[in-house]
């Protein structure tokens, strides 16, 4: 598939020239999410260079994003509805910095913190990582868990089946809960709602898979990476906000069978053996 080019840019800049960070945001319906997180992300980022690649997923209300605050805005236009890997893989194919964020709408920043210029710092000091994630907290103040393991049954029946007690061994190793949240650490795999990738890695593990329409894209994608050599790193120097909406958590939802089909795909293609798993 040839590269999609942006249907609509404003900012213009001089030829040859590149920011320092592209930001991807899918935008289907999501506008009182997405107002805040545009505002408080452009105070976070110091004096980047950060360009906005807002995937327009055939909104019906056609939000335009904000000039203000970013170094260059780009709009990509899908005149149909496409899943979450297709809507990743159109920002990847757009993105020209070399380091690319792929985010949720549903995330604030937090603007003293400057969480955007520490990521850079952060990749910037590891070259050899592929993809990172901070922090992330739910605006009650809870943990978010952002670092994760690669599941096991036991992980899965402790989530998912109420046998978080009996099981909580399982699920403390799955959360990485006896790691310190306020460490550098390497996991095996990062939440697709922060997703910091480095390009140069992006371009060598590939697109997304996009049969993964939900759920396990990232999963898929930090093991993909992990097996090209490139470590999945965990940086609790700095953090943003998430109001992570878990709609899986409802067993018989539309959302729950969604990612029981992930997870059956993701079988598939890796089996009960977990991949190439990340150091301790």
């Amino acid at each position: 598939m040839p590269l999609h080019k942006a249907d609509d840019a404003s900012n213009s800049v001089p030829d040859g020239t590149a920011a320092d960070l592209d930001v991807g945001v899918i935008y289907t319906h999501e506008r009182h999410y997405i107002t805040p997180l545009l505002r408080t992300m452009s105070q976070a980022a110091g004096d980047l260079r950060i360009r906005l690649l807002l995937v327009d997923n055939a909104s019906t209300d056609g939000y335009e994003p904000p000039c203000d605050g970013f170094w260059q805005t780009s709009v990509l236009s899908n005149a149909a509805r496409l899943g979450y890997g297709a809507n990743l893989n159109r920002i990847l194919e757009a993105s020209t910095a070399p380091y690319v964020l792929l985010m949720n709408t549903d995330m604030h920043f937090d603007p003293a913190e400057q969480c955007l210029a520490k990521m850079v710092r952060f990749m910037d000091s590891h070259p050899d990582c592929g993809v990172s994630i901070c922090r992330l907290y739910h605006p009650d103040g809870s943990y978010g868990y952002p670092a994760r393991r690669f599941q096991t049954l036991g992980a899965i029946a402790g989530r998912r089946l109420g046998l978080g007690q009996m099981l909580a061994g399982s699920v403390d190793r799955y959360l990485y809960r006896h790691h310190d949240r306020h460490s550098v650490f390497d996991c095996d795999w990062v939440s697709g709602c922060f997703m910091f990738l480095r390009r140069e890695a992006a371009l060598q593990a590939g697109r997304f898979d996009r049969r993964f329409a939900k759920y396990f894209e990232d999963v898929d994608y930090c093991a993909r990476l992990a097996q090209a050599g490139w470590r999945v790193m965990f940086n609790g120097e700095t953090y943003c906000y998430h109001h992570e909406q878990r709609a899986s958590r409802q067993a018989f939802s539309a959302d729950a069978w969604q990612h029981l089909r992930s997870y059956l795909h993701w079988l598939g293609k890796w089996g009960l053996t977990a991949p190439k798993a990340a150091a301790a």
